[in-house]
């Protein structure tokens, strides 16, 4: 018999509520020109309410950011390599430049490196919580495929970060620095498709 899920409470709702209201203030009006009064207006209740789940803006602004990151596993589900590694890796591309161009990754990034000189703990936040395990968690594949001599032996968490430069790269900064026109699908599979073929040149075991 399955265990029923249990409701959550009233104040872990609160909580999310509270997260949700200053997420979208912070990527419209940047921290600084977010308020916790105007966070309280539009979540409803009392400042003593807010201060209660966060102590100071500073607080909920890393809240927002854990809020923010999908677990790698998540973004890998279904995909893991099969014999064909190069489609494989044309799969894990399209579907990371999605992630990496879409609209709220963009707003966090922006919001991250913003915050990055006057308050490290975003950007440390950001890269532990965030990058680097997924990075680790697609190296675990490019190191499988240096065992099966599919690629030649190398650093695979160095070769995944390459992978995914390459396939990234100026498609997300445009994005990033709002330069028109966004990249559209075919753009993205059009230079994913260019980043595997340099990719495997460079890597593939000889």
């Amino acid at each position: 018999m399955s265990e029923k899920a249990v409701p959550p409470s009233r104040r872990d709702q609160k909580r999310a509520a509270i997260i949700a209201a200053a997420k979208e203030l912070f990527f419209k009006e940047g921290y600084a020109g977010a308020s916790m009064a105007e966070i309280t207006a539009r979540v409803g209740g009392s400042k003593a309410t807010l201060y209660s789940h966060f102590a100071s803006k500073d607080e909920l602004l890393l809240a927002v950011v854990q809020d923010m990151i999908v677990p790698s596993e998540v973004l890998m589900e279904g995909g893991p390599p099969g014999e064909d590694f190069p489609a494989w890796l044309e799969w894990l591309g399209r579907r990371t430049v999605r992630r990496l161009t879409s609209r709220e990754f963009i707003a966090i990034q922006r919001l991250a490196t913003a915050e990055a000189l006057r308050f490290p703990e975003v950007g440390r936040i950001y890269y532990e919580a965030g990058a680097s395990p997924f990075y680790d968690f697609v190296a675990q594949f490019f190191a499988e495929a240096m065992d099966k001599g599919v690629l030649r032996r190398a650093d695979p968490r160095m070769a995944a970060e390459q992978f995914i430069e390459m396939c990234a790269g100026w498609l997300m900064r445009r994005v990033l620095w709002n330069i028109p026109p966004a990249p559209t699908e075919a753009d993205i599979e059009a230079n994913v498709r260019l980043a595997v073929t340099a990719f495997m040149e460079g890597y593939r075991a000889r």
